[in-house]
């Protein structure tokens, strides 16, 4: 098994190490010292790399004999190349390809010129150095001179072809070098070595060394361009485009970095100013972006949004539908519209219009989607209040023919009365009772008439707003004692039991109130009890409730079912019942307490079981005189 000299290896690297590390330091002050220090350098190398090519080798292996010069020196120079093509302008790579050849060819010539000197005189050499430098075939420099000027045009064109296919630095440093100084190798070996005995060694040889050496380089440069020299240098351009009709690695990256700020800091300023949230996916529909509008409208931030964070700030009812309906359209690949509701921290509720489309790239391929989310609430909001007022407009036209039909009904009843009876007045052989019963009815009848009419009157008031409060001392005592004697002869004619009672003293039951409204309301509520109650018990009376006054009309009558508590008190409601409890009147009395009760600062409302009775209540501010 052939022996390895780990010893001259370790060598080998050591000076690639040293270089490197040179060739960086000087690279790295090239702000503060300019480049001429490193192009002085890298003409050193030239010399050195064609007298150590002469002169020392070092054996590897038994069939494995490395060249400093050729392997470190010469590929140091080809890194500094792509290091230069990489960091720096076009000019000074271009300059120092030049350089090197022109250094190259320089170095030819005065190794012609040494050669004839030795070969043409008597040569002292006092400190016995070796002639074999200037004895080197000249043919061969200029071979190598040659293949350099190739490799650094290699150099650029294979980086630039590695860098269309992979991100990744080290990859496309080592591959390109490694690429170069591989076909380096072949070409120098045998444009130069072909008539050589051992030029499959030689081949053999330079391959391993210089492919070993590109690796090791690689790592040093990668890591350099990563940590140590991250930012990008600004350097100023000339006006012609780059070194060989394309443009350097840096100008495409600055460029294309420049072009990608500029568009981002555009895309960010329209989408900050835009009045539409915006928003931006992957093509599984993940979503990758929000912008300020979009966070205002929903009530999270732009972290929260992330991936499917935006639906937790959807409202609940119309998560599982919008979330299905949007995954559907990514996996169909097509747009999507939806109406859905934010629900916002403090409870309140955004309603918006989203859509969105795909976004394709050069290939034709989605590679995202793109949407927006409009404000629409003051239109839902327009909108659910429209519908409420048609739906109101339409309950009210459709309550209003009913109580035009009721009305007529209401109104022709009494009329009928007073038009039949009147009649009967003129019979020449009417007795003296039926004398006074007809005109009793005929009263009757006008009384029942003139309520009817003073109700419609007194709501066309209150839908005009011209109802007005006039306060004045009341002894509610006294009114509740009067609506007590002004009822009791009708109930009992019914055969009904009435009471009343007053909670207060006389002193203390005059307040400040509308006495007119007052007296519609609780006479209101009391001539409902006794036309609904057919037998048993009616009562009233009031107690005092805090600042206000409790007034309550209980009766023993049919009752109301539950779900028509409210109802009750809507104007013409009673016109809206088909059913067996719709008896003689306008359906308007309730409306009317109502809103008489509303205008005194109180409320009113009722507690009843269907077939039970019910309890009418009452409050009005307690404000003593």
């Amino acid at each position: 098994m052939e022996t390895i000299n780990m010893y001259q290896i370790s060598i080998f690297f050591l000076q690639g190490l040293i270089v490197a590390s040179l060739i960086l330091s000087l690279f790295r002050l090239r702000t503060v010292m300019g480049m001429g220090l490193l192009f002085t350098v890298l003409g050193l190398f030239q010399f050195m790399q064609v007298f150590l090519a002469s002169t020392v080798y070092f054996q590897i292996s038994e069939n494995i004999l490395i060249s400093p010069g050729s392997s470190v020196l010469f590929s140091a120079s080809l890194f500094v190349v792509l290091l230069i093509y990489i960091k720096e302008d076009a000019e000074t790579a271009r300059r120092l390809i030049y350089a090197l050849v022109i250094a190259n060819i320089i170095l030819s010539f005065l190794l012609i010129s040494f050669r004839l000197n030795i070969e043409g005189s008597f040569t002292y050499n006092p400190f016995d150095i070796s002639t074999e430098f200037f004895y080197t075939n000249v043919f061969v420099l200029f071979v190598g001179t040659a293949i350099l000027f190739i490799d650094s045009i290699l150099i650029i064109f294979i980086f630039e072809f590695i860098s269309k296919f992979t991100s990744n630095l080290f990859l496309r440093i080592s591959i390109t070098m490694v690429s170069v100084l591989s076909f380096d190798a072949v070409c120098f070996s045998l444009g130069s070595f072909w008539y050589f005995e051992n030029l499959e060694q030689i081949l053999y040889s330079g391959l391993i060394a210089k492919i070993s050496v590109a690796i090791f380089y690689s790592i040093f440069f990668t890591i350099y361009l990563k940590y140590i020299e991250k930012d990008v240098y600004v350097a100023g351009y000339v006006s012609f485009k780059d070194i060989y009709h394309s443009l350097t690695y840096k100008q495409k990256f600055e460029k294309a970095e420049k072009a990608i700020q500029l568009s981002e800091s555009r895309y960010h300023t329209l989408t900050d100013i835009v009045p539409v949230g915006i928003f931006m996916t992957r093509a599984d529909g993940k979503t990758t972006f929000v912008n300020s509008k979009w966070c205002s409208i929903s009530g999270i931030s732009q972290d929260e949004a992330i991936n499917d964070g935006w639906l937790r700030a959807v409202h609940p009812e119309d998560r599982n539908k919008l979330k299905q309906g949007w995954y559907d359209a990514a996996g169909k690949k097509e747009s999507s519209h939806a109406e859905y509701r934010f629900k916002r921290a403090d409870g309140s509720i955004k309603w918006v219009l989203g859509q969105a489309i795909p976004e394709y790239n050069e290939n034709n391929q989605i590679i995202g989607y793109v949407g927006t989310i409009t404000d629409i609430t003051e239109i839902k909001l327009y909108e659910i209040e429209l519908n409420k007022t048609k739906e109101k407009a339409e309950e009210s036209d459709r309550l209003k023919s009913a109580f035009l039909a009721n009305m007529s009904h209401e109104i022709r009843t009494p009329m009928n009365g007073i038009l039949g009876f009147a009649e009967l007045l003129k019979e020449p052989r009417l007795t003296g009772d039926e004398h006074e019963l007809y005109l009793n009815l005929i009263e009757e009848s006008g009384h029942r008439m003139l309520n009817i009419i003073r109700d419609i009157i007194d709501i066309s008031k209150i839908e005009a707003d011209q109802v007005k409060v006039y306060t004045s001392d009341v002894d509610i005592n006294e009114q509740t004692e009067y609506l007590y004697r002004f009822f009791k002869p009708e109930v009992d004619r019914k055969n009904l039991q009435l009471s009343f009672n007053n909670a207060l003293s006389s002193e203390d039951a005059m307040i400040q109130t509308d006495k007119e409204k007052f007296n519609a309301i609780l006479t209101n509520l009391v001539k409902n009890a006794v036309k609904y109650t057919k037998e048993g018990a009616i009562s009233f009376g009031y107690k005092k409730n805090g600042k206000f006054l409790e007034f309550y009309v209980k009766d023993s009558g049919m009752g109301i079912p539950k779900n028509r508590h409210k109802a009750i008190f809507d104007r013409f409601v009673q016109a809206d019942i088909e059913d067996r409890y719709a008896m003689e009147g306008a359906g308007i009395g309730l409306s009317i307490a109502k809103a008489y009760v509303e205008m005194l600062g109180g409320s009113i409302w009722v507690k009843s079981n269907k077939s039970n009775g019910s309890t009418f209540y009452f409050t009005i501010p307690y404000k003593k005189v």
